[in-house]
């Protein structure tokens, strides 16, 4: 296991994911009974920390991420075909509902000025929660590195999210014609744009756009790390640039379910 471990830290695997894999390869290892009958297993043994309960879906989609990291490992690295394969095996989370990226792009249309694009870019394109985006400094925006520093966050822990091409010609264009009148990035009339404020941002273009889903700030959150996930990124790297403690929140976050043919 020490040369697993070695293997997710290469990886860049962020630590408490790194023990979260490790206790579920210790648990199938340790499993005793038919490799296929494991996961029938999981869904009905109890909750450790709760007795009496099965555990949550989020816990048993941890397993089952932990389980394919594992086998993707010995795969690679001991060229080692594993028999057991988790046919269709779905975890029903809460619907999470998200925006096409065609219903983005009618978003970004509807924008009527550079401050409304600046505000969709923080929300989509960095993914921030409201309040990361109200706190953002321009001099958080590092254009050289493409790199955004978020200092506050809901965790209260700073991360940098990547600034793709895009977001760096919004942001730029607005940053140009941005009043200096505070000392946040999104500025408003008085000064620093609320919370508040972006959101009636956000619904002003909405209504605009003429879509008839209910959107929310949170929604474009949801979006983008969908789309991220869709594109091939792997689940580790959208949980960094959404500022997750574990891969579990991330699971939950983008109701992802998986079908793993190992």
């Amino acid at each position: 296991m020490n040369t697993f471990r070695q293997y997710l830290e290469l990886k860049n695997y962020h630590k408490n994911t790194i023990t979260n894999i490790l206790k579920a390869v210790k648990e199938y290892r340790d499993y005793n009974g038919e490799p296929q009958d494991y996961l029938g297993y999981l869904a009905q043994r109890s909750n450790k920390q709760y007795p009496g309960k099965k555990l949550s879906s989020g816990t048993l989609n941890n397993h089952i991420y932990g389980l394919k990291v594992y086998f993707d490992y010995l795969e690679t690295t001991q060229n080692k075909n594993i028999s057991l394969k988790l046919l269709n095996y779905k975890i029903t989370l809460k619907t999470i509902n998200v925006l096409t990226i065609e219903e983005v792009k009618m978003l970004f249309i509807a924008t009527k000025n550079s401050r409304e694009r600046a505000v969709l870019a923080c929300l989509y394109h960095l993914g921030l929660r409201i309040s990361e985006a109200a706190f953002l400094l321009v001099e958080d925006i590092d254009f050289k590195e493409n790199l955004v520093l978020i200092r506050k966050s809901k965790t209260g822990r700073q991360r940098q999210v990547p600034l793709s091409e895009k977001a760096m010609e919004i942001l730029t264009a607005y940053i140009q014609i941005r009043p200096k009148k505070g000392t946040t990035l999104l500025q408003g009339v008085q000064g620093n744009l609320t919370a508040d404020g972006i959101a009636q941002i956000l619904r002003s273009i909405v209504k605009k756009s003429g879509l008839t889903k209910k959107v929310n700030p949170h929604l474009l959150r949801h979006s983008i790390a969908t789309h991220l996930l869709q594109s091939g990124m792997e689940l580790e790297k959208v949980s960094l640039f959404l500022g997750h403690q574990s891969i579990e929140s991330t699971q939950r976050y983008t109701h992802i379910t998986n079908d793993y043919e190992l």
